[in-house]
């Protein structure tokens, strides 16, 4: 990633792949050679107890994984020389922190109309402030009538969308505690449109 920067991962809604994404995006980003650290700040400590899983079991993830409050996130600099992951809870100041702090914010959901309204709200808010974000597609089957409703949802809503879509997979859920191998389950194509939307 040329330009360094703080990406938050945020959504309302809870269950939605935040720590997956941000686990995955950070593998790319250090398999590139990038110095990435993810910030969690997340009280239930997902991914946290992913990186000390990994570590437990002799295979630790390519980059550390921080606790991290408001203090920690007012904190970090626009020169910090690494690219900062902040996984956040799905309500709470800590997550607006992160949010106001971010240079772009991912919000994942999956295609079932419950998370779509929440995670439209997000959007909603995201273009008040004038913060740069896309919404991320995860859980979807593909060529399915829930995914396209979905697409066809944001896309009437002029929200902003990764093309990039991360299918339902029954394996991506057993990555949990530890490194992903060379399947990186499509995230690869998010990390390129990310690395597009913020140069």
């Amino acid at each position: 990633m040329e330009v360094i920067m703080i990406v938050a991962v945020v959504n309302i809604k809870g269950g939605v792949g935040k720590t997956t994404t941000a686990i995955a995006l950070a593998t790319l980003a250090a398999r590139k050679g990038h110095e990435v650290v993810v910030l969690d700040a997340d009280e239930q400590s997902s991914a946290s107890l992913w990186a000390w899983n990994a570590e437990q079991n002799g295979k630790p993830l390519p980059f550390s994984v921080e606790s991290a409050n408001i203090a920690t996130l007012r904190r970090l600099k626009p020169d910090d020389p690494r690219l900062v992951i902040i996984d956040t809870p799905p309500t709470g100041k800590i997550t607006d922190e992160a949010t106001s702090v971010s240079d772009f914010v991912i919000v994942p959901t999956s295609p079932n109309s419950i998370d779509l309204q929440q995670t439209s709200a997000v959007a909603d808010n995201l273009e008040e402030v004038g913060k740069q974000y896309a919404v991320l597609i995860v859980r979807a089957e593909p060529h399915t009538i829930a995914l396209k409703s979905a697409q066809e949802y944001f896309r009437e809503k002029d929200s902003s969308v990764f093309d990039a879509v991360i299918p339902k997979r029954a394996d991506l859920g057993n990555v949990y505690g530890q490194p992903f191998g060379s399947n990186l389950y499509g995230y690869e194509d998010v990390y390129k449109e990310l690395e597009e939307a913020t140069n």
